[in-house]
């Protein structure tokens, strides 16, 4: 045997001699990163912060600690609610309760109808209100002593009756603002027979026979006067040549009421009395609910009744 051989034997004697000897870490266990691996993180963060206190200025971290620091980060993260399953059940009644399209289903529900208004218009809307009020309350009153006894003028004399329209906007030119109805009774005219055929006949079918009154309406023009001023010339060019018999009376014309057939209601037919077969009628079911209820009811009333009668 060589002298090299037996050095190499005592060495390997040596080495397995003390890792027989060894014995494990006894001291405390912030000391030992080698343990913390497998603990709760809270435990482990405890740990290195008394490490780090213990140690002061010569701390310095091990890849050991890094080690199981960073084996606690699948625990800190938060487990993921049941977002999906909670807002299935709370759409389930809009996706399969109601007839919503099949790309909206599972949506978010959708506000309709619901009153939006500028924040910054609230305001003055609101003084505007408080100000109409206040005039209404303090104001209004001392209009009393202007009070003048109303005597409408005879029909005969102010025979024209105009109709108004307004949706209390102040778009005064739509088309319902503006829009002006004339309205004249034939008995009012003054006119003779001969003058009120003639009369019939220039109003063609703006002339109603069952009610013997004469309609006009427009809203050619983007204002309610210069409607107003149409019709009131319009009715007096007819009034004025219905008047007018020099020329021509229109005596040989008959009327026609063509027209007329619209305006007419239809009769409602009414259901024969011998056609009515209560026998036959289908029979009531399902009226177990509305049974119980009314026995329910009944003996309510009843005890209620025995209790305040003497």
């Amino acid at each position: 045997m060589s002298i090299y051989s037996r050095s190499v034997s005592l060495v390997r004697c040596y080495s397995s001699a003390q890792t027989a000897m060894k014995k494990p870490f006894q001291g405390p266990l912030f000391l030992n990163p080698h343990a913390w691996k497998g603990l709760p993180a809270d435990q482990v963060f405890e740990l290195h912060k008394i490490r780090k206190e213990y140690m002061g200025d010569a701390y310095n971290p091990t890849d050991e600690e890094r080690t199981a620091i960073l084996s606690t980060i699948s625990s800190l993260v938060p487990n993921k609610p049941p977002l999906d399953y909670a807002f299935e059940i709370e759409n389930f009644k809009e996706r399969l309760m109601n007839n919503t399209p099949m790309q909206d289903r599972g949506k978010p529900q959708k506000l309709s109808n619901q009153y939006v208004i500028n924040s910054g218009a609230v305001p003055h809307q609101r003084r505007r209100i408080e100000q109409l009020t206040r005039k209404i309350a303090y104001e209004a009153p001392l209009l009393a002593k202007y009070r003048q006894p109303y005597t409408p003028r005879p029909r005969t004399e102010a025979p024209i009756r105009l109709t108004y329209n307004s949706d209390f906007t102040d778009d005064t030119s739509s088309a319902h603002n503006r829009k002006v109805a004339l309205k004249v009774s034939l008995r009012d005219l003054n006119l003779n027979p001969k003058q009120q055929h003639k009369f019939k006949v220039l109003a063609g079918d703006k002339f109603n026979h069952d009610e013997d009154t004469f309609q006009l309406k427009s809203e050619r023009y983007p204002e309610a006067a210069q409607n107003v001023n149409w019709l009131v010339d319009t009715f007096n060019k007819l009034l004025t040549e219905a008047k007018d018999l020099s020329k021509d009376d229109y005596s040989d014309i008959p009327l026609s009421k063509s027209h007329m057939k619209i305006l007419a209601k239809k009769a409602v037919p009414s259901f024969p009395e011998h056609w009515k077969k209560p026998e036959d009628a289908p029979i009531k079911r399902h009226d177990i609910v509305k049974k119980l209820v009314a026995a329910t009811e009944k003996a309510k009333d009843n005890e209620y009744i025995r209790k305040i009668s003497p």
